[in-house]
């Protein structure tokens, strides 16, 4: 078979073997409200007053510093989106068929590259590392919020390469582990926000009452760091894997 002509059955082949949702209705949100969220489900996707950015977050499995380009209206309009597949999703099917979701309807081509970016280096501190041995094989990382305002952190069993993972999601930048250390520990840490994070808002979206007025603030995510585990975030370029939106459109409405 010719080169072209095997290129062709490829592209064929893919395009029939392709996975995507039985239905899906796209509209705009013009609500104007602040919270927004991905609801997955076993056979359906809900996405409710969010962006073209947070799609791409979910169906690609990566942080919003892990995407760059795109039109200027990536994060500020705001979409509802309900997809409905066949059947029950299995081993990541629901984000393959997010991505063919975003190709189709929005237009959405993407590439990706490894870009050196801004971010940090977990690190022992100056007096080395505090950590308390795991007692148990619990993978689970549970972060929540205390009426003050403050964040909460539990991890009974946690590696330094997912602390530092999780750490990403919670600096917004890149984290990489260069603690050297091995094995799993437990972490319980609090925090108080930086307050440039923006309105603290419900599951539904709608914004939580302020703290108290006699709320002492805690320490900031970096002391607590510090002070409870003896590790410390060093600023520096780390490489880092990103999405480049190359191209993306409004979808026209259902």
């Amino acid at each position: 078979m010719k080169p072209a002509l095997f290129l062709l059955a490829i592209l064929a082949q893919a395009q029939s073997t392709k996975i995507a949702f039985e239905a899906a209705a796209i509209k705009p949100n013009n609500s104007g409200r602040l919270g927004g969220g991905i609801d997955r489900m076993p056979a359906r996707i809900r996405v409710i007053n969010a962006s073209l950015k947070l799609c791409i977050e979910v169906a690609f499995n990566v942080r919003e510093f892990q995407i760059a380009g795109g039109p200027g209206w990536l994060d500020t309009d705001r979409f509802d989106i309900d997809a409905v597949a066949a059947e029950p999703f299995k081993d990541g099917e629901d984000r393959v068929m997010l991505q063919t979701l975003l190709a189709e309807r929005f237009g959405l081509v993407i590439h990706r590259e490894t870009q050196e970016r801004a971010g940090y280096a977990l690190v022992p501190g100056r007096n080395g590392a505090k950590l308390t041995p795991a007692k148990s094989d619990d993978p689970s990382s549970m972060f929540s919020s205390t009426p003050s305002g403050d964040i909460t952190w539990t991890a009974p069993a946690i590696t330094m390469s997912r602390m530092a993972e999780a750490l990403s999601g919670r600096t917004g930048l890149k984290v990489v582990d260069q603690t050297g250390i091995e094995g799993k520990f437990e972490v319980s840490l609090q925090w108080t926000p930086d307050a440039g994070t923006g309105p603290r808002l419900s599951k539904s979206g709608e914004p939580l009452p302020a703290p108290p007025a006699d709320a002492i603030p805690g320490p900031t995510l970096f002391t607590a760091i510090q002070e409870k585990l003896g590790l410390k975030l060093e600023s520096k370029k780390v490489p880092v894997e990103v999405i480049v939106v190359d191209r993306a459109s409004r979808p026209s409405e259902n």
